[in-house]
């Protein structure tokens, strides 16, 4: 495995927990604003609620092929070895 292939990976879950979290955190102000009778919405809006969630799936999809190619690496290194 590549030195930087794992904190790579590690980076990316990271960051697309936190957009995540930021994206919950929109949602839960803006129904907090509607239930508070609230005419106009705090936030993100539509395009930017689909733009932080669609960056948020692409960084975990990076992090998870980074690090299934990372144990492939390993798997085929050992299998090399005996």
């Amino acid at each position: 495995m590549k030195p930087g292939m794992k904190r790579g990976g590690r980076v990316a879950l990271w960051l697309a927990l936190g957009l995540f979290v930021v994206f919950v955190t929109n949602v839960v102000v803006g129904k907090i604003a509607v239930l508070g009778g609230a005419t106009t919405l705090p936030g993100l809006g539509d395009v930017g609620e689909f733009l932080v969630l669609f960056v948020a799936v692409l960084l975990f999809i990076v992090a998870c092929l980074t690090r299934e190619t990372a144990a492939t690496e390993s798997q085929s290194r050992n299998e090399t070895k005996t």
